[in-house]
């Protein structure tokens, strides 16, 4: 019996419990990178919370990110916990097993709910939240949309929600809605979703926004453009010319001709991911809103050409690239740096989870600073190459958060309003 770096928290202690072992090895691939204990795992998980409690928010966090964190751990009033709780560990591992099982349960329901599922706790200050959730046509009339609903569906200049009932369409002309450009605009800690008059779906996360035609009728492409962070599920064209679906960013075009594929964005970013989950997307670097002039040809199997290739070995280009699936492509500064992925991670907020493998402690904050309305500020310059695995709900409280990150990456987190200091 043996244990994996990917494994959760919890899913180590379940099978710990279950197989009643003290102790097992953690295995990266084929190689052994440490033991780790039942007592050990218990401590980290209960590490500055109250007597006999569990915090959810640790249970997710994966053995390769949770094995340095221990380590640093061993002081003198770890080891007194660890004497203390290996004399009540045999009388409390069935309710610790009972309550891992009801935290695996709500992570599993929380993942397969519908979008529109209310928060668990919205009094409490810095918990997401949702705000109003706007659509806005050329002549300027806005509408505020139902958060309690799923999405919004636009099809034969009608608009309705995914449910089928209708909005109040004596509030929008019947003008507006046969032509011009709409604007669907999430707020902080908002998601939500919209059928296109095409057929194609689109979920747009927290802080984007999306422009796009009441029709394609009469165009000789399907243009969207987007700011933020949105995952597209593209229908396919169903006139008799097949019509490209283009997606442009201030930085970049993506076209296609029917895929599912995740776009992140956001302005504040210095890069921005494309990542393909079916179908084949080509990914264009603009220059000023215009394709660089050596974009194209595309490199249409960007993994096994040859190019300069960054530290990790992945493929520098600055040219426009043709992904495969679970393939990412990062825009930096005109370049774009194509990696091997797990498509599914990228698309894990659509269920409202943030999943991640391997990521620098910086690029997740920019998610806790999305999710919860804040602004982070770093003391230093540079906060090393932390490298993080676990996932974070947005039902889970921020205190929740920053403390399992803390324990996790040895850093130090202090709110002040809607601020973040982070230090060494």
């Amino acid at each position: 019996m043996k244990l994996y770096a990917h494994q959760s928290v919890a899913e180590a202690l379940t099978i710990l419990n279950n197989e009643g072992q003290d102790c097992l090895p953690v295995y990266d691939d084929d190689a052994i990178i440490g033991k780790i204990t039942y007592a050990e795992l218990r401590i980290f998980a209960n590490h500055d919370e109250k007597p006999g409690s569990i915090s959810a928010a640790k249970l997710h966090f994966d053995l390769r990110t949770v094995l340095p964190a221990i380590r640093a751990m061993q002081t003198a009033q770890y080891k007194k916990e660890q004497k203390q709780l290996k004399v009540r560990k045999w009388t409390t591992r069935l309710s610790s097993a009972a309550v891992i099982a009801v935290v695996l349960f709500g992570f599993a329901w929380l993942l397969f709910e519908p979008i529109n599922m209310p928060f668990t706790d919205q009094e409490e200050v810095l918990t997401p939240d949702s705000n109003h959730i706007t659509l806005t046509f050329t002549n300027g009339e806005k509408i505020a949309l139902n958060s309690e609903k799923d999405g919004v569906v636009i099809h034969a200049s009608q608009l309705y929600y995914n449910d089928g009932s209708a909005l109040l369409q004596e509030e929008i002309s019947p003008d507006v809605l046969a032509k011009g450009i709409m604007v669907l605009k999430t707020p902080k800690s908002g998601i939500y979703q919209v059928s296109l008059p095409d057929g194609t779906k689109v979920w747009l996360n927290s802080s984007s926004q999306l422009s796009f035609p009441s029709t394609f009728k009469g165009n000789d492409q399907r243009a969207v453009q987007l700011t933020g962070e949105a995952y597209f599920e593209v229908a396919k064209s169903e006139t008799p010319k097949h019509l490209p679906f283009i997606v442009t960013t201030d930085k970049q075009e993506i076209k296609v001709l029917g895929t599912h594929f995740n776009v992140n964005a956001y302005p504040n970013n210095l890069d921005i991911k494309t990542t393909l989950l079916e179908g084949r997307v080509q990914v264009m670097p603009l220059l000023y809103g215009k394709p660089l002039a050596n974009a194209d040809p595309a490199v249409t199997d960007p993994l096994q050409v040859m190019g300069t290739r960054n530290e990790a070995g992945n493929l520098n280009l600055n040219r426009a690239v043709i992904l495969q699936p679970n393939q990412q492509a990062i825009l930096t500064d005109q370049h774009i740096t194509v990696k091997p992925v797990d498509g599914q991670l990228a698309i894990a907020w659509t269920k409202r989870d943030f999943t991640f493998r391997n990521m620098p402690l910086e690029d997740i904050m920019n998610v806790v600073a999305v999710w919860y309305d804040v602004d982070i500020v770093y003391q230093q310059q540079t906060i090393g190459a932390v490298l993080l695995g676990g996932s974070i709900q947005r039902s889970d409280k921020l205190a929740d958060v920053l403390a399992t990150l803390s324990l996790a990456s040895n850093m130090h987190f202090k709110v002040e309003g809607k601020r973040i200091i982070v230090r060494q």
